[in-house]
């Protein structure tokens, strides 16, 4: 018997199974890419800063930040923190949440799970969902609010606020509270 011959049928099967599986793998990881939203951009622990004519104006530190490369959208995950009308070290407010939603064009951030808004005054905010415009400096959620100020904690449904929590305006209050 010619060695080449017993030699060629196992090399024969070889190349068929690994061309064959090499096809079909490649060809079902394709349509799940076109047939998925991926994120093609992932940062973790990333930190953008946003400026106007030169001033810095706002910090968000987030856990991870993803998109897709057609779309001004960024999915805010495990965490962030908006520093506003600041840095990280001076700033007017801090607004913060489990998850969000940035539309970059649009300039505004959807903020959910735990949020929460503080003042210099030391004034907190807790709901469960509130919008941030940065073109039109403010807050907003049509949600539960819950404030703690220094003469007490006001409960209520909706509130409309500057986005540094100074003015506010609880849009159904519920609950008593005493007024100074």
């Amino acid at each position: 018997m010619n060695p080449i011959a017993g030699l060629s049928i196992p090399v024969l099967i070889c190349y068929t199974l690994l061309s064959v599986g090499c096809t079909s793998a490649d060809s079902s990881f394709d349509s799940v890419v076109e047939k998925e939203d991926v994120a093609t951009q992932i940062i973790i622990g990333g930190k953008f800063l946003y400026s106007e004519k030169g001033e810095l104006r706002n910090v968000l530190e987030a856990g991870k930040l993803e998109r897709t490369d057609d779309s001004d959208i960024w999915e805010v995950s495990d965490g962030f923190k908006l520093f506003i009308d600041g840095n990280n070290e001076d700033y007017k407010a801090i607004l913060s949440g489990g998850r969000g939603v940035y539309y970059s064009k649009k300039s505004y951030l959807i903020a959910r799970d735990g949020v929460q808004l503080v003042n210099i005054e030391g004034e907190k905010l807790n709901t469960e969902y509130l919008v941030w415009s940065h073109d039109s400096d403010k807050v907003y959620t049509d949600r539960p609010v819950r404030i703690e100020t220094s003469t007490g904690i006001l409960h209520g449904k909706g509130l409309e606020s500057d986005s540094k929590f100074e003015n506010y305006k609880i849009l159904d209050p519920t609950g008593s509270f005493d007024l100074p």
